[in-house]
């Protein structure tokens, strides 16, 4: 031994402890030895451990050999116990050796304690050897079955002739579809779900493996449910000590998958080579890495040329930077992009194509290449370009012709009916054009013809269709109106266009009008044919009520159109003959029910016909921008008013004035209520505005802007008819406001409706919350009040304090509460 060997000794006689001691040296074994003699000692020094082995009297005074040896065996497990003895028969020395004693030594043979010591220290080495390698036979089969049992791949185990299966990893049932059982009581099923193709090929190869050739063969096996799986099988030959081969061991993987993407990948080699289409492939940062023949052939660029280069090389210079940012973008957002793109072929010429451009995403869904595919579309651009003129314009005034107008026509009605839209067919006809086509000569017809069409192309948008059916006759489509009388307003433009003289280039100067027929679709029908029939029916009731008009296939529509187009007319005149006053309704604190403001409402007064409310007005002043300058009179108005009421002493702390949605888009909005307050000198904190929500959502984060500015002058900004627009109330935070409005139509049936109680008290809360004020319009009944003042609404308005008046009769109202009237 290495170290040095600890002998424990129980042991009653000093004398006989040194003459083992003796023996033990003798026998050249030096051991440091130590004698115990009792219970207690011999605790004590296994306590202590460390001992190679331990020598024992069989009677020592006060000690059970038993209950002692039962104490060396469960703390020295390991360590040889050698019984000496000089008292004790053979017949109990054996049966102490079949407990567990190594050795017998009798004290009158001293001299064979040395050797029996030494023949115990060789087994117990023997002993930890064996159970060393039986451990680590017994891990490695722990390892090797926690493997087999993990792994996706079949491990397989049979005889040298494959008749018998010795052992199947689980794999093999989710590869195969079927149990391990099944093969283990029949091995030559493996043999009949191999696909006939292959099965003479797998015999040979396990022919092989008998003679000690290993295999690697790839075939098809046939699962129950009459799928074929690709299998890849490798097997082992294992040999004895002689060489022969006694077991027959492999490894088979599904390779299924494998097989048919590299079989994917072998056709698309064969597309990639053969295609007519130039394909090019890039790395995410554009540089060329693959290129197949048909680029070549249409880029007049080698392979050699352009690898590794950007395809920039190809740009013609026809696309501005805009373009390709956005086919950029539409590429990185929607991974792809397909368009009409102009390029350059290595000789100068620049071409036509169509490409399109594909982003190629690795299985974790990451952009690895960009495929870029393309037609070059020379020969079918020019074939396009002459077929669609020759097809679809008329030849005279460029204009599309009949066919044309059919197509985008059809298509408006498509859209219509899927956007649940409007639109509109406008028939028009030149008033007097035979005369001057007849007295001037056809070439000046036509030349009047051509400039007819541009000043009509002037009056219309992008998006309307112009088209000429022959002769004088011409047809508008007209699409997404918001209203019939939309299109009465473009008729009026075109009408108007005429008005002015034409001047011919033989100097001649020559008056012609235009009347118009109107059919909306899908009112009026929902071919495109029939709606130009009504359009043409209705141009002939036009032209019978005297020329230079127009007129709707439906009567009631004309008429609506007429009256609308009258009001538009006296909506102007109002505004020029200062024909709008201003109502002031009272804003009363519920704290103390004393008016404190006032919110300016504006009316018509028509002569000789009375007031007319905004809701007959204010929509038409919107549409047609007209609201921009009465919205800005009504402002001026009603702050030189307030200034006057302040100067005069009358108790207001407010004064609300509503902005149409209009105005608020205004982009010198800022500019616009700074000049009104610095000419009627008001001071801006008496000034309220109030902004619907639908206005503060329109243009988002720019309207975050332009609140702050109104804030910094100094003005309140308040949420009108709050509840009633936008679902989401983020903007509460975001936007910089003072006041929240309840629409009245939650306050109406209060306290009849406990739905519309439950939202005004949680607007109420909530404003509260956001530490907002909030006012509840259209009170009228106590209970209401009532209501709001129990939930801690702060200001209300309505009929029950009091209806909209003209400016004298509030200042009444206001002295009157001051104690002057």
């Amino acid at each position: 031994m290495s170290e040095p060997l600890n002998v424990l000794v129980i042991e009653d006689s000093e004398a006989d402890f040194r003459l083992i001691q003796r023996q033990l040296r003798l026998h050249g074994l030096a051991p440091r030895c130590r004698r115990v003699e009792s219970g207690v000692e011999l605790n004590q020094a296994l306590e202590e451990g460390g001992w190679h082995a331990v020598l024992s009297d069989y009677n020592v005074p006060g000690l059970d050999f038993a209950e002692a040896f039962g104490m060396i065996q469960e703390r020295l497990p390991n360590a040889p116990v050698i019984l000496i003895s000089g008292s004790i028969g053979e017949e109990r020395a054996v049966e102490l050796l079949k407990l567990g004693v190594w050795d017998f030594v009798l004290k009158d043979r001293p001299g064979r304690l040395g050797p029996a010591i030494e023949r115990s220290l060789r087994e117990m080495k023997e002993r930890r050897v064996r159970h060393a390698a039986e451990e680590a036979l017994r891990e490695s089969e722990r390892r090797f079955r926690q493997m087999a049992e993990t792994i996706g791949e079949v491990f397989w185990l049979c005889s040298p002739d494959f008749r018998s299966v010795l052992y199947l990893s689980p794999a093999f049932e989710q590869v195969c579809g079927r149990l391990r059982t099944e093969l283990y009581a029949n091995p030559k099923l493996w043999q009949e779900i191999i696909h006939p193709a292959d099965a003479p090929r797998v015999l040979r190869a396990q022919e092989d493996l008998a003679h000690g050739r290993r295999f690697d063969i790839q075939y098809r096996i046939a699962r129950p449910d009459g799928t074929l799986r690709w299998i890849n099988d490798r097997g082992y030959a294992l040999r004895d000590d002689a060489g022969k081969v006694i077991l027959a061991s492999g490894v088979a993987l599904d390779i299924t998958e494998q097989f048919q993407a590299a079989e994917r990948l072998r056709q698309a080699a064969a597309v990639f080579t053969s295609t007519q289409e130039g394909v090019v492939i890039t790395d995410l940062d554009g540089n060329i890495i693959a290129v197949n023949p048909a680029f070549t052939m249409i880029t007049e660029y080698t392979e050699a040329e352009v690898l590794g280069k950007n395809p920039r090389l190809l740009q013609s210079g026809h696309h501005g930077r805009d373009f390709f940012q956005a086919m950029w973008h539409a590429i990185r957002s929607a991974g792809s992009w397909q368009g009409e793109l102009w390029n350059r072929r290595k000789s100068g010429e620049i071409y036509p194509q169509w490409l399109n451009i594909s982003t190629v995403l690795n299985e974790q869904g990451k952009a690895v290449n960009y495929v870029g595919v393309f037609t070059d579309i020379t020969r079918l651009k020019r074939s396009e370009t002459q077929l669609e003129y020759l097809a679809h314009y008329d030849p005279l005034t460029g204009l599309p012709n009949r066919l044309l107008l059919l197509s985008r026509l059809n298509h408006a009605l498509e859209r219509a009916r899927r956007d649940r839209a409007r639109g509109a067919v406008l028939f028009l006809d030149l008033d007097r054009f035979k005369n001057v086509n007849d007295s001037l000569g056809h070439a000046t017809g036509d030349e009047l013809l051509q400039i007819a069409s541009q000043r009509m192309r002037g009056c219309l948008s992008e998006s309307d269709t112009l088209a000429r059916l022959g002769g004088d006759e011409f047809v508008v489509v007209l699409e997404d109106l918001s209203d019939p009388e939309t299109a009465a307003n473009v008729a009026h433009s075109l009408i108007d266009r005429f008005n002015a003289p034409f001047c011919l280039s033989g100097g001649q100067e020559v008056y012609i009008g235009a009347s118009l027929g109107i059919s909306i679709f899908p009112d009026d029908g929902d071919e495109p044919d029939r709606l130009i029939q009504y359009a043409d029916a209705a141009l002939y009731q036009a032209k019978d009520k005297g020329r230079g008009t127009y007129h709707f296939y439906t009567e009631s529509l004309t008429r609506s159109a007429n009256e609308r187009l009258a009001l538009e007319t006296r909506l102007r005149r109002a505004l020029e003959q200062d024909e709008f006053v201003l109502h002031y309704q009272p804003l009363v604190a519920l704290t103390d029910g004393r008016i404190f403001g006032v919110e300016a409402l504006v009316r018509w007064q028509i002569p000789g016909e009375g007031l007319l409310y905004p809701n007959h007005f204010i929509p038409l002043a919107e549409e047609t921008g007209l609201i921009v300058p009465l919205g800005e009179w009504v402002l001026r108005t009603a702050c030189a008013r307030m200034k006057t009421w302040l100067d005069a002493g009358l108790p207001l702390e407010m004064l609300a004035v509503n902005l149409s949605p209009r105005q608020f888009r205004q982009g010198d909005l800022y500019e616009r209520i700074r000049a009104v307050l610095a000419e009627t000198r008001l001071p801006s904190r008496y000034l309220e505005l109030e902004i619907t929500e639908t206005a503060l959502m329109e243009d988002g984060p720019e309207n975050e802007t332009k609140l702050a500015a109104l804030k910094a002058l100094g003005v309140r900004i308040a949420i009108d008819d709050f509840g009633t627009g936008y679902s989401s109330l983020a903007y509460l935070k975001r936007f910089p406001i003072d006041k929240l409005k309840i629409d009245q139509s939650f306050v109406r049936d209060i306290p009849q409706d406990t739905s519309n109680m439950e939202i005004a008290a949680a607007i109420i809360a909530m404003a509260r919350n956001l530490k907002l004020e909030v006012l509840a319009e259209g009170v009228e009944a106590e209970a209401q009040l009532a209501f709001l003042k129990r939930h801690g609404c702060d200001v209300a308005q309505g009929y029950l304090f009091g209806h909209p008046v003209a400016a004298d009769a509030m200042q009444a109202t206001l002295e009157a509460a001051m104690g002057k009237g």
